[in-house]
């Protein structure tokens, strides 16, 4: 009965909500390098919606070497962004952080 209950809390709060970032789409889920691409998600300017003073970045990758793609429009709730040149071939991830909270990773894919 305890380690049941045990499971419970520990399932409840990993699933709790910090306010961060969360991506929900990108389109298309393939591109090739200095290709543009479209994130959709929720509190893309941090949990304050003031993009003009949010601290953002979107990275390529999980772990290193992570790469920094080029933002070319971005808001509260979708960010376009250009795939950099130097991003390693291959599946990976999109992952957006915002006043040091990063979001959920998408899966993603750098075709040649």
């Amino acid at each position: 009965m305890i380690r049941g209950l045990l499971l419970v809390l520990v399932a409840a709060t990993g699933c709790a909500d910090d306010d961060g970032p969360r991506l929900t789409a990108v389109s298309p889920s393939a591109a090739a390098r200095n290709t543009m691409v479209t994130l959709t998600g929720q509190r893309l300017c941090g949990a304050s919606a003031d993009c003009a003073h949010a601290a953002g970045e979107v990275l390529v990758g999980l772990s290193p070497p992570q790469v920094q793609a080029n933002v070319v429009t971005y808001d509260a709730t979708s960010a376009q962004v250009v795939i950099p040149a130097i991003a390693s071939l291959g599946a990976t991830h999109l992952i957006v952080t915002v006043d040091d909270r990063s979001s959920n990773a998408l899966a993603f894919e750098v075709l040649p």
